[in-house]
């Protein structure tokens, strides 16, 4: 049967994400954020999904995560998890990677990931 993906519910916050491959569900417009030392960033959140939970992929600098839109499938190499207001929160750190996955039928459609869950009830605009 060949390698095994990692899923959202086998996420462990504060632990590394070896290789994780979601549908993007949306993308929040991004905003400026001031880090800890007072550099100015861009931050970019996007709500993940696969056929076990929901996460929220959190994309730290400018330009990151221009072409992502509602449907595409990503896979996350080297990520990492942490909690941040009570949820799991995915980011690349230092040395992670992002890149586009072919939609081969690997996750169900957007539409198909959400129907078990009012994760995103209230958060749209």
């Amino acid at each position: 049967m060949g390698f095994q993906y990692m899923k959202i519910n086998e996420v462990v916050i504060g632990k590394n994400v070896p290789e994780l491959i979601v549908r993007v569900v949306s993308v929040a417009p991004p905003r400026i954020v001031s880090t800890k030392s007072g550099r100015k960033t861009q931050l970019t959140e996007v709500l993940v999904a696969d056929e076990t939970g929901t996460a929220i992929l959190s994309l730290w600098g400018f330009r990151e995560g221009q072409g992502l839109s509602a449907g595409k499938i990503v896979k996350i190499k080297d990520g990492w998890a942490k909690e941040w207001k009570g949820k799991m929160q995915l980011t690349l750190g230092r040395a992670g990677s992002m890149e586009d996955y072919p939609d081969d039928g690997v996750l169900p459609q957007t539409k198909d990931l959400l129907s078990d869950t009012d994760s995103l009830r209230g958060d749209t605009v």
